[in-house]
């Protein structure tokens, strides 16, 4: 079972008008979310999501191979070379993301989708499902990935085949190394810096914030997809982390639960505490954020300002998280009633 079941009490991005908090909804929520991204460096996240390609129950687990109700072949659904991922509905494991192994799974033809058990993207061991994800329900969707950011632009990004380019950077927690990718002259094509690859089908997975750095004029991204209606794993490791919103809603301490009773370490220190921290690309710095000594509250770094309620990134918006140690269970219950 997961643990430390995290109630995000959200406030509402200005983007999607379509949703509101605490609603009750029997169908999906779809919408659209526009992002201003400036010349230079800023963060973004993408919690829009592309549409469910299946979404039923698991019949049976073996191995890494899930059965899925009323598929005969699921792999016939699924495009070689595109990433996918399985959310669950149901269950012990509702709001876990398994990475699905593609082109096992198109050669498996038949009603399983085959996971990717080593995928790093994944928020709970492939090897320990079996008993807990039998009759739960589950969506099959493809990831949101670099190349659709260029089709969301209001203008195109500049490709350029050396580093004039505009870039998508994630921050890779284990390395504690920033990954970029740039596009080429064509204007089409990504590559991740330092090799030759093409890399259009890297995946942004949910909750996962980048950075964009922008040549020349600003642009804005306008995305569109469905709202998730389902809770949210959002495991944390120590150190920095990369993180964004998982629905289309502001961000404040209070809303992703970031109290002592969910595992988050305090001081009235902010150097010894866990903190969020927002680029400011007007600033070119960060705004950092603690959590006191007492566990509940949050203040501005060098303030006396509390903002444990207030929202200090957008639904829009990427921000780090610094923590003293992991939580592998956190999770942000779903904010749209069912």
């Amino acid at each position: 079972m997961k643990k430390n079941q995290l109630l995000a009490i959200l406030t509402l991005a200005t983007a999607p008008a379509f949703l509101h908090a605490q609603t009750t909804s029997y169908s999906d929520i779809v919408g659209y979310q526009k992002v201003s991204v400036p010349s230079g460096l800023s963060t973004a996240g993408f919690p829009l999501l592309n549409s469910d390609l299946v979404k039923t129950s698991a019949s049976s687990v073996s191995g890494d191979a899930v059965t899925l109700s009323g598929e005969s072949n699921v792999g016939a659904k699924l495009t070689s070379g595109e990433p996918y991922y399985v959310e669950v509905y149901s269950g012990a494991l509702k709001g876990d993301r398994f990475d699905v192994n593609t082109a096992a799974t198109i050669t498996a033809a038949n009603g399983t989708v085959v996971l990717d058990s080593a995928s790093a993207n994944n928020t709970y061991p492939v090897a320990s499902i079996a008993s807990q994800l039998n009759s739960a329900t589950v969506a099959l969707r493809k990831h949101i990935t670099i190349e659709q950011v260029q089709a969301m632009s209001s203008t195109p990004l500049v490709g350029n085949n050396s580093a004039a380019a505009d870039q998508i950077q994630f921050y890779d927690s284990t390395a504690t190394a920033y990954v970029g990718y740039f596009l080429r002259g064509d204007g089409v094509t990504w590559r991740k810096v330092g090799t030759t690859a093409t890399a259009n089908k890297t995946p942004i997975p949910p909750g996962t914030g980048v950075f964009i750095s922008k040549q020349g004029s600003a642009v804005e991204l306008t995305a569109s997809g469905s709202v998730r209606q389902n809770d949210f794993a959002q495991p944390y490791v120590p150190g920095l982390q990369l993180k964004a919103p998982a629905y289309p809603i502001e961000i404040s301490p209070s809303g992703i639960g970031a109290t002592a009773a969910n595992s988050w370490t305090g001081n009235n220190s902010a150097a010894s505490a866990d903190q969020i921290q927002v680029y400011n690309p007007i600033t070119s710095a960060y705004d950092g954020y603690f959590l006191r000594g007492d566990g509940t509250t949050w203040r501005k770094v060098g303030t006396t300002t509390t903002v444990t309620s207030s929202n200090i990134a957008s639904s829009g918006q990427g921000y780090f998280v610094s923590r003293n140690s992991a939580n592998s269970d956190a999770i942000l219950l779903n904010p749209v009633a069912q």
